[in-house]
């Protein structure tokens, strides 16, 4: 079964590809998996500036239309098209370069300085692996094939911390 999701995904991405480019949106990913007893093909889409929800519902219904006649799923399925969010996962090469010298959590399949989550600055992005400067460990070097998931993250302000330089 792993093998036939697999060849789903790619024949799904062919497909949709050039059509959300065409609406200038970016294919972020493309999730395809059984969820409490269904079958889910999430595709989630991303904007320079982020993606309305109007950008979103027009193009689950293009893509809907585009799915049902080439028909690359076999077996019932529910499309869902969402954007990354606020934490987005970094899935490819490109995404980690589109947030270098940004705030990321990496976990890891191996342990180093005794720990698998590392949370920094990332600052490199080469062939062989990423960067990034922990607060805690300070600078990590992680392999592409020890990555097992990272995403973005996004720092939220500190209702309750005084500002400066406001009189009170």
């Amino acid at each position: 079964m792993h093998s036939a999701v697999q060849d789903i995904i790619r024949q799904v991405t062919a497909l949709v590809g050039p059509l959300v480019e065409e609406e200038g949106i970016e294919l972020w990913g493309v999730d395809f998996r059984s969820e409490a007893g269904r079958w889910v093909l999430r595709l989630t889409l991303d904007r320079e500036g982020g993606i309305s929800l109007e950008d979103l519902t027009r193009v689950h219904r293009q893509l809907s239309d585009l799915l049902d006649a080439h028909d690359p799923v076999p077996w019932r399925y529910t499309l869902e098209v969402s954007s990354p969010g606020i934490n987005r996962p970094l899935l490819r090469p490109s995404h980690y370069q589109r947030y270098l010298g940004q705030r990321v959590r990496i976990q890891t399949r191996q342990a180093q300085h005794g720990r698998r989550v590392f949370v920094g600055t990332l600052d490199e992005v080469s062939e062989r692996q990423v960067g990034l400067i922990d607060g805690d460990v300070g600078q990590v070097g992680i392999a592409w094939d020890d990555i097992l998931k990272a995403t973005t993250e996004h720092e939220f302000p500190n209702p309750g911390s005084k500002k400066k330089g406001l009189a009170r």
